[in-house]
């Protein structure tokens, strides 16, 4: 059972033969071993070469759709949040079965610092007008 070889395949083997046989008799089996090991590593690297190159494209398209969303940073104020404080008489009431052991401390943990967005100005006579608008009037 053979399997059928990909095209082109024939007429490389017969250069490599044919190259083969300018070679003297005695060397001749090195000689076809080491060419086919650096046939191979040649196809290798270009087979890595090929997956970096995709690689860094990729990477270089995200980079540049990334630069192209606009980003808005806008304020939004919090409301504040009043807590309730237990007294010291609902403290002493409380039952015994609620009362909770204190809690190991966490340890400590490094905070980063945010990143920076790119932000991208708009031009602001596109957006608004100088001239103010009027509501309609009432019927």
């Amino acid at each position: 059972m053979s399997t059928r070889s990909p095209r082109g395949t024939k007429p490389v083997s017969q250069a490599f033969f044919a190259a083969l046989e300018s070679i003297p008799t005695a060397s001749r089996a090195a000689v076809a071993k080491a060419a086919q090991a650096m046939i191979r590593d040649e196809l290798k690297h270009k087979r890595d070469t090929a997956k970096i190159s995709a690689v860094k494209q990729k990477t270089s398209q995200q980079a540049a759709t990334k630069k192209l969303t606009v980003t808005k940073k806008t304020a939004v104020a919090k409301p504040s949040v009043k807590r309730k404080t237990k007294t010291a008489a609902t403290k002493a009431t409380a039952p015994a079965s609620k009362v909770k052991a204190p809690k190991a401390a966490k340890p400590a943990v490094k905070k980063m610092a945010p990143k920076k967005v790119p932000t991208v100005k708009v031009a602001s006579s596109k957006i608004a007008s100088s001239k103010p608008v009027e509501a309609p009037a009432e019927t």
